[in-house]
């Protein structure tokens, strides 16, 4: 068997990483995080269960807001209130 071949009969687990944060700014919590998610990975993986460990979508949409807004002000001398649709998209 591969490592990457999946048994039909195991049992499932399945966590979802998060995004990096887009402020850059990285802290204890996303080390606790990440640490107790790759421990019980490891686990499942050892009781015999197939684990998969899932990237997961941006869920910090306030703080990646304000560092948009903070570089187009910085760079373009714009608010996001002056851009229309078409600007952004």
């Amino acid at each position: 068997r591969g490592a990457a071949a999946a048994d039909a009969d195991a049992k499932r687990f399945v966590i979802v990483i998060p995004p990096p944060n887009v402020t850059g700014a990285l802290h204890l919590g996303h080390a606790l995080t990440n640490s107790v998610q790759d421990t019980l990975v490891r686990w499942h993986r050892m009781r015999g269960h197939e684990a998969l460990w899932v990237p997961g979508t941006d869920h910090a949409g306030i703080a990646t807001q304000r560092v948009v807004e903070r570089k187009l002000l910085r760079e373009r001398q714009q608010r996001r209130h002056d851009l229309r649709r078409r600007g952004v998209v």
